[in-house]
Formats: C-alpha cells, sequence, structure tokens
C-alpha cells in the first residue's frame, strides 16, 4: 500500500500539530454554547400554561419569534375537558384535515434532548416524528385515549461554519430554495419553498400518522451523550423528499438517549470529495473521545483506483482516532441494476470496492458491517419482481427499502457488540435479511415533502432527480416565483 494521501488541507501535518489543541477545543466550544443554552418549553393546548411558551395556530416560524409552525402546516387547537389535573391534558394541536405538520425552533448547534408529550382526552393517539430532514424518531406510537405520554429522543443540529474559520462548500441542493412544499396541488399560493433542514440554527420536528395529538415539546442541551457520526453517499444521506430515502435517516428510530445520530452523509460525495466540501473537518471539529464514525462510501468512487480508494480510509480512520473516537467501516449497499444474474441469484455490482473495504478494516484493525453482503441477501429474499418495489431508480431505495438496509445496519452493530447496541429501543427484534418485512403490510406516512418531478413514486420511470444529487429540473422554478408570496 502507498503512503497516505497528501491533501489538500494537509491533515497528516496540522493534525499532528495541534492534536492538543483539536481535543480541548470541541470541549471549549461545547462549553461556552452549554452556557448559551437553556431549556424551551412549549405548549400546544387551548390556555396558557405556567412554564410554557403558548404556541398558536397562527403563529408561522420566524428568525425573530424563535419558533412556529413551519413550511405552511395548518393546523387547529382542540379542547378536550377530561377532567385530568394535568394542564397540558385540556387540548392539543393536530394538523389540518388529517394532514403532516410541522414546528420548529431556533437552537444553536450542537446536541438536543427533545421531549415529546402526546396525547388526547377522548381517542387514541398514534405518531410519527420525524426531524430535521425527514430523520425517523419515532414510528407510528401509540398512547391510549385520556392518556398522555411523554417520548424522548436527541438531535444533532449543524450549521455550515468550522470553528476557527471557513465553512463547508455545500451543494446549491443544501443552500438554495429550489425545493418546495405544496399543500393544495391547485393553489399555487400554498407552495412554500424551503432550504435543506440540516443546516440551518433550528430544530424542525414533522408529526403525522392517523392522529397524532400534539400537547407539548420541550427541548433542552443533552448533557451525557454518545454521538454516532454517519459519513458516505446518498444511500446513506437524509434524504430531502418522498419516495426518496436512505438507511441513515431511518437509523435513529432504532436507539434511544444517550445514543445521538449525526448524519453528515451528502448525495453525490466520494471519498475525496467529502475531504474537499470540508465536510471532514467540520465532523472533526464536533468530535469527542468516545464518539464513533460510520464510513460508507464506493457507489460513487469506481472512477478511481482501488489503491487510492482505500489510501482514503486509511486517512479517515487515522483522523478519528486521534481525536480518540472510533472508527466503523460499512460497505455499500449493492445496487438494483443488475442485481441478479440469469438464475435469478444475487450478483455482486460494485467490482472490487466492498472487498477493499474489508481489506482496509482488516489491515487497519477497524470492526467492519457488510452492508454489502447483507444487501444481496435482502434484495434475493424480496426477489427481482419486487425488488423495483423498494427502489426509486437504480441506486436509491423508497422508504421500505432503505428502512430495510437500516435494520441491516442495526444488526451489524449488534453483531459487533458495540457498547451502545444496549441502548436499542424496546421494540427492536432481531433481524434476518433473509427473511424482510413484507412490503405489502409496511406502512410509514409519507411526508409532505414530495419530488414535484416524481409523483408516481417507485414504478415511475428510472430518471434521478434532486434527492440523487442532480440538478434542479424546471417545476422547482415555481418555487422561487412563489417564495416572495410564501414568507
Amino acid at each position: 500500500m502507498k503512503p497516505p494521501l497528501s491533501f489538500p488541507f494537509s491533515f497528516s501535518s496540522s493534525l499532528r500539530a495541534v492534536s492538543a489543541l483539536a481535543c480541548v477545543l470541541p470541549l471549549l466550544f461545547s462549553s461556552l454554547a452549554a452556557q448559551e443554552k437553556s431549556d424551551l418549553r412549549f405548549s400546544f393546548g387551548p390556555k396558557p400554561i405556567p412554564g410554557f411558551t403558548q404556541v398558536k395556530p397562527e403563529e408561522a416560524y420566524n428568525v425573530n419569534r424563535g419558533y412556529g409552525f413551519d413550511l405552511g402546516s395548518k393546523v387547529s387547537v382542540v379542547t378536550r375537558d377530561g377532567g385530568s389535573a394535568d394542564p397540558l391534558a385540556a387540548g392539543f394541536t393536530i394538523g389540518d384535515n388529517g394532514r403532516p405538520f410541522l414546528f420548529s425552533a431556533k437552537l444553536p448547534p450542537g446536541a438536543w434532548r427533545v421531549d415529546v408529550t402526546l396525547g388526547d382526552a377522548t381517542a387514541e393517539t398514534v405518531a410519527t416524528v420525524k426531524t430535521e430532514t425527514r430523520r425517523l424518531m419515532l414510528e407510528a406510537v401509540h398512547v391510549p385515549a385520556g392518556q398522555s405520554r411523554k417520548f424522548t429522543f436527541l438531535a444533532h443540529v449543524r450549521v455550515p461554519e468550522i470553528p476557527g474559520g471557513g465553512r463547508v462548500a455545500l451543494k446549491s441542493r443544501e443552500k438554495e430554495p429550489i425545493l418546495y412544499v405544496q399543500w393544495d396541488e391547485k393553489d399555487n399560493s400554498t407552495i412554500h419553498p424551503f432550504l435543506e433542514l440540516d443546516w440551518d440554527e433550528r430544530l424542525t420536528l414533522a408529526f403525522s400518522d392517523a392522529h397524532p395529538a400534539l400537547q407539548a415539546v420541550e427541548i433542552s442541551p443533552a448533557a451525557e451523550h454518545t454521538t454516532v457520526y454517519l459519513v458516505g453517499d446518498s444511500t446513506m444521506t437524509d434524504q430531502m423528499m418522498e419516495p426518496w430515502g436512505a438507511w441513515g435517516q431511518q437509523l435513529p428510530r432504532w436507539f434511544k438517549p444517550p445514543v445521538l445520530i449525526a448524519n453528515y452523509a451528502e448525495s453525490g460525495e466520494t471519498t475525496a470529495s467529502f475531504l474537499g466540501e470540508r465536510r471532514w473537518p467540520k465532523l472533526l471539529s464536533e468530535i469527542h473521545p468516545g464518539d464513533y464514525v460510520l464510513m460508507q462510501f464506493g457507489i460513487n468512487d469506481r472512477a478511481i483506483p482501488l489503491d487510492r480508494f482505500k489510501q482514503y480510509f486509511v486517512q479517515f480512520i487515522a483522523d478519528t482516532r486521534q481525536h480518540g473516537a472510533t472508527p466503523i467501516l460499512v460497505t455499500s449497499q449493492n445496487l438494483r441494476t443488475r442485481a441478479f444474474d440469469e438464475h435469478g441469484k444475487a450478483q455482486q455490482t460494485l467490482g472490487g470496492y466492498p472487498d477493499a473495504m474489508r481489506q482496509v478494516a482488516k489491515e487497519q484493525n477497524v470492526q467492519l458491517i457488510d452492508l454489502n453482503a447483507m444487501s444481496m441477501t435482502l434484495f434475493e429474499a424480496i426477489g427481482p419482481d419486487n425488488l423495483p418495489k423498494a427502489f426509486v431508480d437504480g441506486t436509491h431505495q423508497n422508504a421500505y427499502g432503505s428502512y430495510e438496509l437500516a435494520k441491516c445496519v442495526v444488526n451489524g452493530i449488534v453483531a459487533l457488540k458495540l457498547p451502545w447496541a444496549q441502548d436499542l429501543t424496546e421494540d427492536w427484534k432481531p433481524f434476518d435479511p433473509a427473511h424482510p418485512d413484507p412490503l405489502e403490510t409496511f406502512r410509514l406516512p409519507p411526508d409532505v415533502q414530495l419530488d414535484p418531478a416524481r409523483p408516481g413514486g417507485p414504478g415511475t420511470p428510472d430518471k434521478r432527480g434532486p434527492m440523487a444529487g442532480d440538478p434542479p429540473r424546471a417545476p422547482n422554478a415555481r418555487a422561487k416565483a412563489a417564495a416572495p408570496a410564501a414568507k
């Protein structure tokens, strides 16, 4: 193997020169930020409650207020008189016409504990909750009629700026309002443009499902926590709109505090571009001893020689360890295109790149989650006829496909006996890729962020859209035209 590459940022020499400082600075920034952070408590019922900020249906998010309903959400407050002594039980907020709704609160970057109180005095609550760009946190949680229940998870807020100078070179899809929500297909005044929700100074929560009766949201700095960073491409990232999905945005659903999933993966990334766009130094500015970094590349790296591909991972591993964190390699999922041989058996679609990662893991004594192998088993079990129903195109999954791959990754985490595997949610059950969840019974409420170029979802012609990292198409121009009226 060749010596480690010399990157444009001179990581090898720079990190050695400032290693001690690099370990101290994140702690210093976290300490200073914690001094500025204070608990936020919001109520969503019909009356003010001491100690809470009452959020009214007409209060749309703006920077000056620092909180409010987002992306044009239309909601109503329902009053209940169930005789409870708990003032939160007096009512709740729900989306109009059974639609999802989003709520945002302005926050500085960091790790946050979120407590969501759900319940209805007279009907069962069924809610699915996501954060930021469609990260699944709670799936179809139930609260019996007449009860309230608090659910807790950890969320990650970030901005492009890097402490000490510089910023991440965001793609246009991450920094320009080329995407939009349209609540009424026949009414262009209901178009609400938005930026990607992962790079702003606010935490966005999305509520959906049969009856997401929201009573309260409490946000406070996360105390002790283990951050699991995700580094990779579009098959791991937080995909921005339906019907696109990726396993990284489904992963938080299976973990409870003190585990925090921080997804830095981005569409179109390679090992080289993740460095060149300064995504890697941004991550290193946050990382603490005891954290973990899951690294997955290969799909977009097939244009570079295998030895060079391997050298990038050697550098990622060395940088991670230098910060006291643990690197874990994840082989890339197989592709749908040419996934089966003439006999209907799974075959490798990524050439020698998964094997290259396996070799690096062995040579560098790094633990590895073999998602590539598990995905081949999974895709063969789903079968050639049904596999297109788990994908949007030849590479990217929909909600079902990404959900199943996330469960494969969790299986890998458990098999490695990682310390944070003990913090799985109570409803986790061992998953066998050879026996996937039935497609016909899978159910995850769709989000309001819909790709206008692919309204039909699975089964529409294979054509990569903005979620796959391609330039925005003509329909998105309507969002810019509608922007002034949609504020």
